[in-house]
């Protein structure tokens, strides 16, 4: 359980990175220095690891997904 909780952990930490960099992007589309195709691209790894967060959380019991989640916290 330990390989599939660190894997949740990576998929989490790359979720966190792309919706801080969403963040920069739409600042920087507010002053016309960033280009709107990079937004769509942010959008679409943004889906793609909330899929995979949800895919992985479903293969656990709800005690290990909960025991994941305060790990996250504590990082």
């Amino acid at each position: 359980m330990q390989e599939i909780e660190d894997k949740i952990m990576e998929a989490l930490k790359e979720l966190v990175r792309w919706e801080s960099r969403k963040d920069n992007v739409k600042l920087r589309l507010e002053n016309d220095s960033a280009d709107p195709s990079e937004m769509e691209r942010i959008e679409e790894q943004i889906s793609h690891y909330q899929s995979l967060l949800q895919d992985m959380t479903r293969k656990m019991s709800s005690t290990d997904v909960s025991r994941t989640i305060a790990r996250s916290g504590n990082q």
